[in-house]
């Protein structure tokens, strides 16, 4: 049984597009899930050789391509010649996309995109490239949510541009025996996004209390889900959306 969304305000995101269907974070993936009556979009960032934003989640290309490197060591060009399908059965051509391309797709629905960046400390300049590209396709500020685990990340770009919203990864190799500081969190984010088997009620309760919005990861169930609800989270990131709620 599916459920319904507990109120209006409640967001379904998919997690790198519809993932368990199509190949993660490729253009089969994002229409499968732009088509869907969801709120959000989640994808991953990386940068290339040279300077190029694409969407992936891993910084390498091992386990989603039928190829082996770094993300850091090719160029676009190089990439180009992979098809990241290596976790899909049947001949599906999935080549990666551009952070340009996924833009250029979002532009044309509703949905908010959530943007998650990887490993900022390794890309220098990251943050203000990615910036630069959503406003040179002139895309809504009010659909952006930028979030990661790195939090000094998502404080130094919230000080330069502080007119867009974020978000705050919470992993649970870190917060499995504390709660992370919420309010110095709210200093700079509007949403503290936890592995969904940190969340509980005093979790939820402190978010709240400091205004932060709560959207769990990766949650492929609806029982999970509903669990969550009772808590009071604000959405869920899932794998599967369409199979969990009644969109």
């Amino acid at each position: 049984m599916k459920l319904l969304r507990p109120n209006k305000s409640f967001q379904v995101i998919a997690h790198r597009g519809l993932s368990q269907r199509y190949p993660e974070n490729t253009k089969l993936a994002y229409q499968a899930a732009l088509s869907q009556h969801i709120d959000m979009l989640e994808i991953d960032l990386h940068m290339t050789k040279d300077g190029m934003l694409v969407g992936i989640h891993d910084e390498s290309i091992d386990r989603t391509s039928n190829g082996k490197g770094a993300i850091k060591d090719f160029t676009l060009e190089d990439l180009r010649v992979f098809n990241f399908n290596a976790q899909m059965k049947g001949d599906i051509d999935a080549p990666i996309m551009t952070f340009d391309e996924i833009l250029t797709l979002c532009k044309n629905y509703s949905k908010t995109l959530l943007i998650e960046v990887k490993k900022p400390s390794k890309y220098p300049n990251i943050g203000a490239l990615m910036i630069q590209k959503i406003i040179h396709h002139d895309f809504p500020i009010n659909r952006i949510i930028i979030q990661s685990f790195d939090q000094s990340f998502i404080k130094e770009i919230q000080h330069q541009v502080p007119y867009i919203h974020y978000g705050v990864l919470i992993s649970k190799r870190k917060y499995w025996l504390k709660q992370p500081d919420f309010c110095d969190i709210a200093e700079y984010a509007d949403y503290v996004n936890p592995n969904y088997q940190l969340v509980n009620k005093k979790f939820v309760k402190r978010a709240h209390d400091a205004n932060l919005k709560v959207l769990p990861y990766t949650v492929n169930d609806a029982q999970t889900a509903k669990k969550l609800i009772q808590l009071g989270i604000d959405g869920v990131i899932s794998d599967i959306p369409d199979e969990i709620f009644k969109l």
